[in-house]
């Protein structure tokens, strides 16, 4: 999603996938079905009619997904100016890419509309552990391209069992270029072994290191958990809201014009078992009574960043998630309590009076589990 404050709320996102195609194989990749077919203009337009001719004045993002969308490169130029030819709202248009396509043309018609379109770099990291996840193509991005233009835009990081070990440096080294780093475990994985938990541990400690000796650092995503909303009391007593616009603020068209929740749920990511928008309804305040017993008796479930889309692939169910990877999650909500621990012994926060109590009653928690 676009680093953009200006549209950060009352905005509705709008995904197409221009294509099902892709040039990558990338070890994590969760769309298992992947085709060479492409959406039609035709089926685009129709689905832009009926989710902006209604109405004129919302804040809309248009996000281009695929595959790579930059497969299909001539429909995300035709829907850019069918779109910008009648739209009066406020609207960005996205496309999250591999890169590798982005070169020559491309890149020239890109700059001329970065007011209006942002594209997020898919990077993980250093070349090695980017070359071991996604098909040795490091090299075949233009990596100065997405910081000139997209300075504000975080690179989007995937970690792998495979790149476990490399994920620190990997963060670091693309701090280190100038660029903010969204960065999360891979779903859809096995994350069954245990000795990743000390790979994970080293690595967040690593992190952490380098966060206090550079405290004017961004955090990556991973060290941006609100755990002082821990102490607070809940807005709703027994509800927690969601993270994301699946069920409420998103609706995804496949290249078919089918709308669905989220790209997780579409047939190329879920095959048989994809579920169509009017089949679940997730509102944006959903009850605790949902969740299994370990989520509800879990301290950390208000922040937990819960994916009803892998849950249900991974566990058949849109509130169990994998297990593997929760307790993972666990060892990266407790890092995160400890860089705020010590950041603020050594005076590098900046807090109200009750933000801080909420913070060390948060922090105090998370250490007695």
């Amino acid at each position: 999603m676009p680093y953009n404050k200006v549209m950060e709320s009352n905005t509705r996102t709008i995904s197409l996938v221009v294509t099902e195609k892709c040039n990558l194989n990338c070890v994590y990749c969760y769309e298992k079905y992947k085709t060479p077919r492409n959406m039609s203009f035709e089926t685009a337009k129709k689905a832009i009619d009926k989710e902006l001719k209604p109405s004129k004045t919302e804040n809309v993002y248009i996000d281009f997904f695929g595959g790579e969308p930059f497969c299909n490169f001539e429909l995300i130029r035709q829907v850019y100016d069918y779109i910008m030819s009648f739209y009066q709202g406020k609207i960005r248009f996205f496309a999250t890419t591999n890169g590798t396509l982005v070169h020559g043309g491309i890149q020239k018609w890109l700059t001329e509309r970065k007011d209006f379109f942002t594209v997020g770099l898919s990077l993980d990291g250093l070349k090695i552990a980017h070359d071991l996840n996604r098909s040795n193509s490091y090299d075949k991005i233009d990596i100065d391209f997405f910081l000139k233009n997209y300075p504000e835009q975080p690179v989007k990081m995937t970690i792998s069992e495979q790149t476990l070990s490399y994920f620190a440096d990997g963060i670091i080294e693309m701090q280190r270029m100038g660029f903010r780093v969204e960065c999360n475990l891979a779903y859809m994985v096995n994350w069954t072994n245990e000795k990743n938990k000390g790979i994970l541990e080293e690595q967040l400690n690593r992190l952490i290191d380098f966060y206090l000796e550079n405290p004017t650092v961004p955090r990556c995503q991973m060290f941006d958990f609100k755990i002082n909303a821990l102490a607070r009391p809940m807005e709703k007593k027994g509800f927690i809201r969601k993270y994301c616009g699946t069920g409420t603020g998103m609706v995804c068209y496949d290249i078919m014009g089918n709308a669905y929740p989220c790209q997780l749920f579409i047939p190329t990511s879920a095959g048989e078992k994809s579920v169509k928008t009017e089949e679940l309804h997730l509102p944006q305040e959903l009850p605790i009574s949902l969740f299994p017993k370990n989520c509800k008796n879990c301290y950390y479930l208000r922040i937990c960043p819960i994916c009803f889309g892998s849950n249900y692939l991974s566990t058949g169910n849109f509130f169990t998630p994998d297990s593997n990877r929760c307790n993972l999650y666990k060892l990266i909500f407790q890092a995160n309590a400890k860089l705020k621990a010590l950041e603020w012994e050594k005076g590098l926060l900046s807090l109200r009076p009750d933000e801080e109590q909420a913070l060390l009653r948060s922090i105090v928690a998370i250490q007695q589990l």
